[in-house]
């Protein structure tokens, strides 16, 4: 198995056991074991996951785009409270680079936090002063 999702699966305490019956590992017995949205789960390790499902490569690209939509969705930017992820910016334009910087950094395969959010916002206006 892939080791980093053999990481993940140890860290979320997900036996080795519930997915060896199949042979392989599916999309949907892996939303059940981790208990939520596969939305959720940081986009390196669902390319590990495709790469380990049987699926067309076709299939595969065609989820991860839909992830990365559903990520964009997740960043929830707010233009009317110049916010992403509830974390406030000083004006429009820092707002607009920051969203533009996250979004690169979501199509490069990173689910990014509130931490770097407002690590983005930090060194923004740091570029400002």
């Amino acid at each position: 198995m892939n080791p980093i999702m053999h990481t993940y699966l140890l860290e979320n305490h997900i036996s080795l056991t519930d997915i060896a019956r199949s042979g392989h590992l599916e999309l949907t017995t892996i939303e059940e074991l981790c208990r939520g949205p596969l939305n959720r789960l940081p986009i390196y390790l669902l390319k590990t996951l495709a790469n380990t499902v049987e699926q067309s490569p076709t299939q595969v690209l065609e989820d991860l785009l839909k992830l990365e939509l559903q990520h964009t969705v997740l960043l929830r930017t707010d233009l009317d409270h110049l916010t992403i992820m509830d974390v406030p910016f000083a004006d429009q334009a820092s707002y607009k680079r920051g969203r533009d910087m996250l979004l690169a950094y979501i199509r490069a395969g990173f689910s990014p936090s509130i931490l770097d959010v407002k690590t983005v916002r930090s060194a923004l206006e740091r570029q400002h002063s």
